[in-house]
């Protein structure tokens, strides 16, 4: 029997809250606050949470990110 399993490293990223704002870039009202961190993955299943939580601000729309807070 031959088994492969995957580890690795990954991205994890999580909407936070329901505030939206004005995306600076394409002017679309689809800005959210995105929490990101790393994690080990075991067969593409993240397990254990790597490093601390990253807060980025990304459109939806056109895929503008920052870490500033978008102008009201």
């Amino acid at each position: 029997m031959f088994f492969c399993f995957t580890f690795g490293l990954e991205r994890f990223k999580r909407k936070s809250g329901h505030s939206v704002w004005h995306c600076p870039n394409c002017q679309a009202k689809d800005v959210h606050l995105i929490k990101a961190n790393q994690c080990f993955t075991f067969c593409f299943v993240p397990l254990i949470p790597c490093g601390g939580t990253k807060k980025i601000y990304e459109c939806d729309t056109c895929g503008w990110a920052n870490v500033y807070q978008p102008p009201a």
